[in-house]
C-alpha cells in the first residue's frame, strides 16, 4: 500500500525518495508497492521465478551482492 510507504517516509527526516530504493522478494507486495510510490524497485529473485504478472522492474538481482553494482550505478546519476 503506498500509504506504507507514505507513512515511513514521513519518519525519516530529510530523505530524498528521489534516492531511495526498495528492495524485496515479493512483487506483490514490495515490488508493487514501491511502483504504486514511484520508487525504483529491486526484485531479490534467488530461485528465478517468472514475472507472471509482467510487473515493470527496475532491476532484478538473484544475489545480494548484485546490489554493489546496482548503487554504484545510483551513486552515479
Amino acid at each position: 500500500m503506498k500509504e506504507y510507504f507514505d507513512y515511513c517516509f514521513n519518519c525519516i527526516q530529510n530523505i530524498d525518495v528521489d534516492e531511495v530504493l526498495i528492495i524485496g522478494d515479493s512483487l506483490s507486495s514490495d515490488i508493487q508497492g514501491g511502483i504504486n510510490s514511484d520508487i525504483d524497485t529491486c526484485w531479490f529473485n534467488p530461485k528465478h521465478s517468472k514475472n507472471r504478472n509482467n510487473i515493470n522492474i527496475t532491476y532484478e538481482i538473484d544475489s545480494l551482492c548484485d546490489l554493489y553494482d546496482i548503487l554504484c550505478i545510483s551513486s552515479d546519476k
